[in-house]
C-alpha cells in the first residue's frame, strides 16, 4: 500500500478546517487467504493443536477439550471427565456418549462459546496472537472437508472456524494487541 501525506488543514477567515475526505484514502486490500489445517505454520489455529488453555483456574490440554466441557457446563463430573482426556481422539467419543447431558442451550450458544475459547487460547500463547494478527485483514480459510467448521471437500463449506478466527483477529485488534 502506498502513503499518502496528508496536507496540513486549510484555514483563513470564516472558513472551517478542511482535510481530505477518508474517501480519498486508498483501502487495504486483503489479499488472498490465510489457509490452514493441522500442518503447517498455522496449525496452531486449529482447536485441537497441543496448546493448553487455562479456565477458571484449570488446565485444559487444548482449546477442543474446554470447547467440548463448555457442552456440560452444569454437570461438573461430565467436565472434569472431558478435561482429564489425555488424547483429543479419545475425547470425541467420550462427548459423543454424553449427548443426553449436553446443555439445552448449546445449539444457540456454541459459536459464542467457540468464540471466547479461541479468545482465552490466543491470549494465553502470545506467539500464536501474533501470528494471527500477521494475517492482516486476509480471510481466514480452515482447509478441512468438514463441511462446517471448515470450506468442505468443494469449497463450498461454512469455514466456521476461519470465520470465528477472523472475528477474534478484530476484537484483539479493537483491544490494542499487534
Amino acid at each position: 500500500m502506498t502513503s499518502i501525506v496528508i496536507p496540513p488543514p486549510v484555514t483563513g477567515p470564516g472558513s472551517s478546517v478542511l482535510r481530505p475526505s477518508t474517501f480519498d484514502m486508498p483501502v487495504p486490500t486483503a489479499g488472498p487467504p490465510i489457509r490452514f489445517d493441522h500442518v503447517g505454520e498455522y496449525a496452531g489455529f486449529v482447536n485441537h493443536s497441543p496448546h493448553r488453555v487455562l479456565h477458571k483456574n484449570k488446565t485444559y490440554p487444548t482449546a477442543l477439550h474446554l470447547l467440548e466441557a463448555m457442552k456440560f457446563i452444569h454437570q461438573p463430573a461430565l467436565q472434569e471427565r472431558i478435561r482429564t482426556c489425555k488424547d483429543v481422539t479419545d475425547m470425541y467419543p467420550l462427548s459423543a456418549n454424553l449427548q443426553e447431558h449436553v446443555r439445552p442451550d448449546w445449539g444457540q450458544v456454541f459459536l459464542k462459546v467457540m468464540e471466547d475459547v479461541l479468545y482465552l487460547k490466543f491470549k494465553q500463547h502470545p506467539t500464536l496472537r501474533a501470528l494471527l494478527m500477521r494475517t492482516g485483514i486476509a480471510d481466514i480459510i480452515y482447509a478441512d472437508e468438514n463441511v462446517y467448521w471448515g470450506e468442505g471437500p468443494t469449497g463450498e463449506g461454512l469455514n466456521e472456524l476461519g470465520k470465528a478466527l477472523v472475528h477474534l483477529r478484530e476484537r484483539l485488534r479493537q483491544e490494542g494487541e499487534n
